[in-house]
């Protein structure tokens, strides 16, 4: 698979089927509707970045059952490594009222944000591609196989989840992205666009010891050639609820375990750094505001440190986050 990229950035819809209940028998669905494709590797067709348009439900008999939803911001990326990642909420959540979430607090944010990462394959012959989840904000989700029919038509994909049982199916169609201008790219840029996976987490107070400190289940961080990025942090020990819908003390420890942003990126060459501007957080609080990061890049990994910061007994410390790139 040749390393292509285009990526997306724009309105997305949190639905319930994101979750892990993909049922019903979707091979009528849209068979009729899917488009022939020429390209030798069908996956290249979808790698980069799509802005999701509008998303539409539609009854048995073909009539929309619902208006048209075209109000939501987020990402669909995929990667010329065979890699994926979706980052999806409205543009309104409640902020906590503190600086940690309540147990009600904690479901509303989790009910109005969709995040999951892990690898795609896609079948030509029958016309769907499937997401295979490593990872994702809702516990059950992770392991889970995602299967979505999908049509091209010049720049726009539309992805369509199984059938529900009562024989209304959602239709979302994404617009694909361009890239920056070559004008507008450093080195950095060029050599930074990509999906990483965590490593390593490490911390260490400024001039002195390192400080033991929790490691991450499984990770992604992507750097999109359009300029936009996004983050999924998944923390070992996760419960799956315990019916499809989530308690509240159930949402607050799915949150308390997963973190995720994402937004446009900034390169700051000469001094080092990256800022990532975070349109969008797991944590509602947390969207709109700038994350800088210091970095190293070599072909094979990027290390991220935050600017140092007062740890809990007062010394100032500061966290590396070493990812490595992901190939073919």
């Amino acid at each position: 698979m040749r390393r292509v990229w285009i990526v997306l950035f724009g309105s997305v819809v949190t639905l319930g089927f994101t979750g892990c209940g993909d049922n019903g028998d979707p091979a009528a669905s849209m068979s009729s509707e899917i488009v022939e494709s020429t390209v030798a590797d069908p996956a290249e067709q979808f790698l980069g970045g799509w802005s999701l348009v509008r998303i539409e439900r539609r009854g048995p008999d073909g009539e929309l059952v619902t208006p048209p939803i075209e109000d939501r911001i987020g990402y669909l990326i995929y990667g010329p490594s065979g890699h994926m990642g979706v980052t999806i909420m409205p543009p309104e959540r409640e902020r906590y009222a503190g600086d940690e979430p309540t147990a009600d607090e904690a479901l509303a944010a989790l009910s109005t944000y969709t995040s999951y990462f892990g690898t795609f394959t896609v079948n030509a012959a029958e016309g769907f591609v499937t997401h295979h989840l490593e990872g994702s904000l809702n516990p059950r989700g992770a392991g889970s196989n995602y299967q979505r029919f999908y049509r091209f038509s010049e720049n726009s994909l539309t992805l369509q989840p199984p059938v529900g049982e009562d024989g209304v199916k959602a239709e979302l169609t994404w617009e694909r992205l361009p890239a920056l201008l070559e004008a507008n790219l450093t080195e950095t840029h060029r050599n930074l666009f990509g999906f990483y996976r965590i490593e390593s987490v490490s911390r260490q107070i400024v001039d002195g010891d390192q400080i033991p400190v929790d490691q991450y289940d499984s990770a992604f961080i992507i750097y999109a050639p359009s300029g936009h990025m996004s983050v999924h942090l998944m923390r070992p020990g996760r419960q799956p609820y315990a019916d499809a819908r989530p308690a509240p003390q159930e949402a607050l420890q799915a949150i308390g375990t997963y973190s995720s942003y994402f937004g446009p990126f900034s390169v700051h060459e000469d001094d080092g750094y990256l800022v990532h501007h975070r349109i969008g957080h797991v944590n509602p609080g947390s969207s709109g505001s700038d994350a800088q990061r210091f970095y190293e890049l070599t072909d094979t990994h990027l290390t991220l440190r935050p600017p140092a910061r007062t740890d809990g007994q007062g010394r100032m410390a500061q966290s590396a986050l070493r990812w490595a790139r992901l190939y073919n």
